[in-house]
Order: structure tokens, then C-alpha cells, then sequence
């Protein structure tokens, strides 16, 4: 009950906020082209995840009249790991403060942690089962455990902190295989971000 409270308490302060900031930027205009909408939307998650959390997934209905918004702060619940945040997309996956922590801080994440990580695990769930304890994305490695029938995602490793050989562990060709659709992989291996050994150029012989 007191958790319910605390929710409409929450809700009620971020709705009035972007009331207000809606008017500031809008008043009663007619159309708003999508741009503009776009640019609205990229600077009110990143002043709500200041002022209210990274844990709020805001909604905003500019089609009619006046204003209208959906304001969705995460479920979360006091466990042993600490506090766990519940995944907007995935019932079953919950992130564990130190990962959004860690993900904000290694990403320089400032927006709402928990949409992008989201996004981010869209990839990983992909390559559930080939490195246990581990979903591989383009951005990183989420270091996970299941417990009660939830994937809990306990950390997120950077790419840029893994070694060559973590690198060529993780991203071996059944994964990039998988995470592949056309955004991947690129048509030159130059191109690429990773490299796999076996696709480096033959290194010119010294006279």
C-alpha cells in the first residue's frame, strides 16, 4: 500500500512537470512536426531522469488536443542483491542497481537507463546459452544470474574494457551471426568494429 502511494506521489509530480515543460515549449500549437517532437522528447528524458530517476518511461500523446502523457516508473523491490528494477519490455528480467549504475556510467548514459538497456537486451537474449552467465550485445557484455524463474542482470561490461581475448571469446561467428542483420557486419572487415583473427589481412612479408 505504501508502495502504491509512493507510485501516485511519483506520478503526479512527473505528469505536472512535463505539463508544464509541454507549454513551455508548445502552448496550444496546432500540428507538431515530427522533429520537433523528436527533439522534445530527447531533452524531457534526459531532464526526467535527472529530477525523477533513470527507472521512468514517459509516453507522450501529441496527436490530440492540449496534452497527454503516460508515466510508467519501473516496479522495483528491496532483495539480498539490493534494490531490482523490473525490465519495461521483458516481465522476467529485472536489472539490479549496480548494473544501471555501472551502464550509465561506462555508456555515459543520462537518459532513462532502463528503455536503452532494454534495447540493449533485445541483442543479448539472442546469445542466451552460448557463454553461461553472460548476453553479448553490440555494446557489451551483461553478466547475469536466473533465480526464481527471473533473469536477473547483475552488471554490464563495456567493449571497450574487454581484452582481446574476451573479445574473440564473446564475439566468435555463431554470435555475430545471430546479432547480424545487416547492421553488424560489414561488407570490408576494415569497416568493422571487431575483427576476428582469422578475418585480418595477410600481413606483408619484410624484405
Amino acid at each position: 500500500m505504501v508502495e502504491d502511494k509512493h507510485f501516485a506521489f511519483k506520478k503526479h509530480q512527473i505528469e505536472a512537470f512535463l505539463k508544464k515543460e509541454y507549454q513551455k515549449h508548445f502552448g496550444r500549437s496546432g500540428r507538431i512536426s515530427i522533429r520537433k517532437r523528436q527533439r522534445f522528447m530527447n531533452r524531457i528524458t534526459q531532464k526526467v531522469a535527472r529530477k525523477f530517476g533513470k527507472d521512468v518511461l514517459c509516453l507522450v500523446d501529441f496527436t490530440r488536443h492540449g496534452f497527454v502523457t503516460l508515466v510508467s516508473p519501473s516496479h522495483s523491490e528491496s532483495t539480498d542483491k539490493g534494490r531490482l528494477y523490473q525490465s519495461f519490455t521483458h516481465p522476467q528480467v529485472a536489472y539490479t542497481t549496480h548494473c544501471i549504475d555501472r551502464f550509465s556510467e561506462r555508456t555515459e548514459t543520462t537518459d532513462n537507463c532502463i528503455i536503452i538497456l532494454d534495447g540493449y537486451l533485445e541483442e543479448g537474449l539472442l546469445t542466451f546459452g552460448h557463454h553461461e552467465g553472460y548476453l553479448v550485445c553490440s555494446a557489451g557484455v551483461f553478466a547475469y544470474e536466473i533465480e526464481d524463474g527471473r533473469l536477473i542482470i547483475k552488471t554490464f561490461i563495456h567493449l571497450d574494457m574487454l581484452s582481446d581475448t574476451q573479445i574473440r571469446e564473446f564475439y566468435g561467428h555463431d554470435v555475430l551471426a545471430m546479432m547480424s542483420t545487416g547492421e553488424y557486419i560489414a561488407e570490408d572487415s576494415m569497416e568493422s568494429d571487431i575483427i576476428l583473427a582469422d578475418e585480418l589481412p595477410p600481413s606483408t612479408p619484410k624484405n
